[in-house]
């Protein structure tokens, strides 16, 4: 298994639940990801109840596939601790590696953007009741995966420069 060619969204969900163990080793390359001078800048919010997984699908109309999954992480950056408004950048190295960890333990995730749509991070701010200098920034849905469709291949060799453009 090659985590960065079978990583793919997964929108569909069994009922099995995310076991602790792997929960943490999620959150632990969660914050392993780089941010500008280790400012760390980002958290995470554990969501397994089923009514806030209700009230996320109501706020988050692309978020819809959390109701039938076991587990979500919105991940948010404090613009405080941020390094020059670089909260986004960290917060994305985050989110990726969520998202490549959930798949090394064997689930399937998806990345519901929240930054920088208005009204999806102001309706999660304030259900989350988050501070004035904490964001959120993305929130990621994981589970063991329903769907069997492979993964894409994204490889393009027309998108590879040398040197420069041209």
């Amino acid at each position: 298994m090659d985590i960065f060619f079978d990583r793919k969204s997964v929108r569909k969900y069994t009922n099995e639940e995310v076991k602790d163990e792997d929960l943490n080793y999620i959150l632990r390359s969660a914050m392993s990801a780089p941010t500008a001078k280790n400012t760390r800048c980002y958290s995470f919010i554990v969501i397994k109840d089923k009514t806030t997984h209700a009230e996320i699908a109501k706020r988050h109309e692309a978020a819809q596939m959390i109701l039938q999954a076991p587990l979500a992480i919105l991940v948010v950056g404090d613009e405080s601790l941020a390094y020059n408004s670089y909260f986004p950048q960290d917060c994305s190295a985050a989110t990726e590696n969520i998202l490549l960890a959930a798949v090394a333990k064997g689930y399937g995730a998806v990345w519901c953007g929240v930054y920088s749509n208005e009204k999806r991070q102001k309706a999660l701010e304030e259900f989350f009741k988050l501070p004035p200098n904490i964001r959120a920034f993305s929130l990621v849905i994981i589970g063991k995966s329903a769907d069997d469709t492979p993964a894409k291949n994204g490889w393009d060799e027309t998108k590879i420069k040398y040197e420069r453009w041209q």
